[in-house]
């Protein structure tokens, strides 16, 4: 009886709710009715061709509303030739780069396959890397048999750290296959930022750590490898007796970006606020060990050594405070030496011991200001320098709009002695545009990496090829949509007088090809 009256009462107070529910309006009533259209991911035919190539698509319902499609290969629109109940047939634009396309019919998309544009740029069939390095790259060294050492931030390289411990520092061939006879041991502890040689054979590299190999906790950020990987060691006169101690006794209490080598001498650039040096032989408080004492003088953002680790103090220098000049207000993004031993700096900064210099400057060789080299400067940040030596011409890249009083989006060519060579005329760029790396290679052309989606209004994104007027270069448009940054573009020859780029930084892929950090491109 309980039960039957406990049923009851459900089914009362359940009518009861149905009688008061809400009746609430469809939220997907009034869409647009399906337009029964279809683009086929299958592979189309060709799956890869020049440009004014006519492609065919695989697609249904594209027949009744052909003469509203439009047609993008990677978002760069291409010439429909015929549509059919089958699919659609397209010529590949001028203007395409690899990637995925698409049709549009009004504000409504369609997403096809990916089409590879074949033309003059791609990856060096010859060389012999699939997998690359597991994190940053930084820099480049070139031994004279071809061989390069690579410096970064990676433990791993071609899947080869598993047999033996890659510490950030690397020897392969000239075709990007591992040689095994660098004796870098346990490699670095920290990231390596740049490499530069001495009159002898032995390189000096620079970055943000303090141990290498079994040496642990005696760098200061820059230390001298032999030309094996080896540290460049000799013995101290200790508390306890003797040690075998890195050679270069010195360096900086943070980051050193670049090291230069002129005249024996190392001068070397980064973020960082002394200059420290090991004292060896004196003993702790207990009288028991030997203290490791660091001896300190205040050195702001550029430096330089003797060979020996020590502090030339003939550079940038004021003896009577004991101390360096202020140099720059503000961070060195990046540098270049001069044969002559001057060092350009670029980077976030407006002046130089005081004396105006907006966001470039030449150093002399005794660390002074040379004024006037890059006229008024830029209006914002330069993010990178790079010369030429055979068309002798630096690129300037950043996010600047004006470079000595007139428009510059960005790229900048300067002549040898700081004037602008007015033939580069880059296109207008976008608020949130950033070129982070530009190279003039010797065939004049130029390449540029960094943070965009278009140049003008053709779609390049972060990867990009100009002719020395600063336009768009036809064929060389097979690069995809590059996510990453370049740290180094390297150019060499191969034996038919092609010119080969090795390019380094932090990228997971070329023109669709898996390859993390360190590849060879081909310039056809």
């Amino acid at each position: 009886m309980k039960i039957l009256a406990y049923i009851l009462a459900v089914s009362i107070t359940l009518s009861a709710c149905r009688k008061t529910d809400k009746v609430y309006p469809d939220p997907y009533a009034g869409g647009r009715d399906p337009l029964g259209v279809t683009l086929s991911t299958d592979a189309p035919a060709p799956s890869e061709a020049t440009v004014g190539t006519v492609i065919t698509f695989k697609g249904k319902g594209l027949l009744p509303h052909k003469d509203s499609i439009h047609f993008n290969f990677n978002g760069e629109a291409g010439e429909i030739v015929a549509v059919d109940s089958t699919g659609i047939r397209v010529k590949v634009p001028v203007t395409a780069s690899t990637g995925v396309t698409s049709v549009s019919i009004g504000d409504q998309v369609f997403i096809g396959p990916v089409f590879k544009v074949k033309a003059n740029l791609d990856i060096d069939p010859a060389w012999k890397g699939v997998v690359g390095a597991s994190s940053w790259v930084n820099d480049v060294y070139r031994f004279s048999d071809g061989r390069m050492l690579l410096i970064g931030d990676f433990l791993d390289y071609e899947h080869k750290g598993v047999v033996k411990p890659i510490g950030r520092i690397v020897l392969i061939s000239k075709d990007g296959e591992i040689d095994r006879s660098l004796q870098s041991g346990r490699g670095s502890d920290g990231s390596l930022s740049s490499i530069s040689t001495l009159p002898s054979g032995k390189l000096v590299v620079g970055g943000s750590f303090g141990s290498y190999d079994i040496h642990l906790a005696e760098m200061h950020n820059i230390t001298v490898l032999n030309a094996n990987g080896s540290i460049d060691s000799t013995v101290v006169n200790t508390f306890e007796g003797k040690d075998t101690v890195p050679a270069f006794n010195g360096g900086t209490d943070g980051n050193i970006y670049k090291v230069f080598v002129h005249e024996n001498k190392i001068t070397a650039v980064g973020s960082f606020s002394y200059y420290e040096q090991y004292v060896y032989g004196v003993s702790d408080y207990l009288h028991e060990r030997d203290s490791l004492v660091v001896d300190s003088v205040p050195v702001r953002n550029l430096i330089r050594f003797f060979p020996d680790g020590s502090l030339d103090s003939t550079f940038n220098y004021n003896t009577t405070l004991h101390r360096s000049n202020n140099g720059p207000n503000g961070p060195i993004s990046d540098a270049f030496m001069q044969d002559d031993g001057k060092l350009i700096i670029v980077g976030r900064f407006t002046h130089y011991n005081g004396d105006p210099a907006p966001y470039i400057a030449r150093i002399n060789t005794d660390g002074s200001l040379d004024a006037g080299f890059g006229g008024a400067g830029a209006d914002n940040q330069i993010a990178s320098i790079r010369y030429n030596a055979t068309t002798q011409r630096f690129m300037l890249s950043g996010i600047f709009r004006k470079f000595d009083g007139v428009d510059h989006q960005g790229l900048v060519m300067l002549k040898p002695d700081g004037t602008v060579d007015p033939q580069l005329v880059s296109l207008p760029m976008a608020a949130d545009v950033s070129y982070r790396l530009a190279q003039q290679l010797n065939n004049g052309l130029i390449v540029v990496s960094g943070y965009f989606n278009k140049y003008g209004n053709v779609h390049r994104s972060g990867f990009m090829v100009l002719n020395p007027d600063g336009s768009l270069v036809a064929g060389y448009n097979n690069t995809a949509d590059f996510s990453g940054s370049l740290t180094r573009i390297f150019e060499t020859t191969n034996s038919s007088g092609q010119t080969q780029t090795l390019i380094t930084g932090i990228f997971s892929r070329f023109n669709r090809v898996e390859i993390s950090n360190v590849v060879r491109l081909l310039f056809k």
